[in-house]
């Protein structure tokens, strides 16, 4: 466990031994609980040689215990899941077809544009080639979200109450970061749904 010299916050303890125990109920082995003022998410998981560690955000460990429940046990459902894995072989795959489709492109562009010099055909081609390269990424998104729902339940089932859920939403929705990007952007670029449709789809077993 690590912990920052200037930051000694009395929730340390107390949520290292949640962690301990949510990780025992739901049989997954996490290594520990880290704390970490820079890091880009209030919480998140990283697998390192030794194991899945918790990176928190100094924040969420004076937040109220219901939410630091909450947080830990659905970072722990995510590990339970195996939801890492499946990002990790998705993203892969969107290389690896955005990869094919850019040689393909080339091949088109080569062979047949530049021979023919019929523009119907170059836009045809680009066309099938933006939907093809953007495809990978919306599937990333709708999987990566749909993994945050899935992961909630199964918070939900770890701490046997839907409360703590409740009360981390309607501490992040008040207290939480303001979006800074346009909705559109947010759309595309957020693997997370709204703190708002999660909390409406937790209460009503939804998703």
């Amino acid at each position: 466990m690590s912990v920052p010299a200037a930051v000694t916050p009395s929730g340390l303890p107390e949520s290292a031994e949640m962690l301990r125990r949510l990780a025992a109920t739901a049989h997954v082995a996490v290594r520990g609980l880290e704390v970490r003022a820079k890091s880009p998410r209030l919480a998140r998981i990283e697998q390192r040689h030794d194991g899945f560690w918790i990176v928190f955000q100094p924040g969420l460990l004076v937040a109220p215990e219901p939410v630091r429940s909450f947080v830990l046990a659905h970072e722990v459902a995510h590990i339970a899941l195996g939801h890492r894995v499946i990002i990790r072989r998705l993203r892969f795959l969107g290389i690896a077809a955005i990869l094919l489709m850019a040689i393909g492109f080339g091949v088109v562009i080569k062979s047949q544009i530049v021979k023919d010099a019929n523009p119907w055909l170059l836009t045809i081609v680009s066309v099938i080639w933006v939907a093809a390269t953007l495809s990978p990424r919306a599937i990333l998104l709708a999987v990566s979200r749909r993994h945050e729902y899935q992961a909630d339940r199964m918070a939900v089932t770890l701490l046997g109450s839907s409360d703590p859920g409740v009360a981390f939403f309607d501490w992040i929705i008040a207290f939480g970061r303001p979006a800074l990007m346009p909705l559109p952007l947010r759309l595309w670029g957020s693997t997370h749904p709204s703190n708002i449709e999660r909390r409406r789809a937790l209460l009503g077993g939804a998703r």
